[in-house]
């Protein structure tokens, strides 16, 4: 009788110490889990970290190039210009000689018909000199005026030519910039995407690893 109450008496020992023993088999396989969530999470972490530094350093080595570029596009229409403005000048100057050139030519013949009409005066035949004077002047003023008139409009269509090659090459340089834009939008979204991505597959791996562990 006394063997039989001593066996009864142990069972719920040894089965208290079976499921203590469990117990802390599970606590330690908690802890595992625990921890290796921890080292995901450092991963995931560290992972997200690295892909914001990589995206914002792309992000800056564009606008540095997005930045050269411009300035290079700014100081070639700049020499562009400063060629034009020179070619310009050039022709001013060219067509400023030539009208200087006329101007001496045209007070030669001036002259010229200045004397005859003295020789004329002295030999009697005013009116006919007079009428005649009169005529030359009148046709020199018309000359005169239709010549100014051409070198205005002349330089009016100079200054029309530029102002659209101008606009042009500013027009061009803001569309180069908008597109150099949406490539950087397309570029950054392509990142986010892709550190989501990468996010979204750590937990998925971590959700896994605990479920494998239980």
């Amino acid at each position: 009788m006394s063997k039989k109450g001593r066996s009864k008496g142990e069972k719920p020992e040894a089965l208290i110490v079976a499921l203590q023993a469990a117990n802390e088999d599970l606590r330690t396989k908690l802890t595992d889990i625990q921890i290796e969530l921890h080292q995901e999470k450092s991963k995931v972490s560290k992972l997200e970290r690295e892909k914001t530094q990589e995206v914002k350093r792309i992000r800056e080595l564009e606008q540095r190039k997005h930045t050269v570029l411009v300035t290079e596009l700014k100081a070639k229409l700049h020499e562009e210009k400063m060629k034009e403005l020179q070619a310009v000048r050039e022709n001013l100057i060219k067509q400023h000689e030539q009208e200087m050139a006329r101007t001496v030519k045209v007070r030669d013949g001036e002259i010229q018909r200045l004397k005859s009409a003295l020789c004329a005066l002295r030999d009697g035949s005013s009116d006919k000199v007079r009428t005649a004077l009169t005529m030359e002047a009148r046709e020199e003023a018309r000359r005169l005026f239709d010549a100014e008139r051409m070198k205005l409009l002349q330089e009016i269509a100079d200054l029309k030519t530029a102002k659209k090659q101008v606009d042009e090459a500013l027009s061009n340089m803001i569309q180069a910039d908008k597109i150099k834009a949406g490539d950087l939008r397309s570029e950054h979204q392509s990142h986010q995407e892709a550190i989501s991505k990468i996010k979204w597959e750590s937990e998925r791996d971590i959700r896994r690893l605990v479920s494998n562990s239980v």
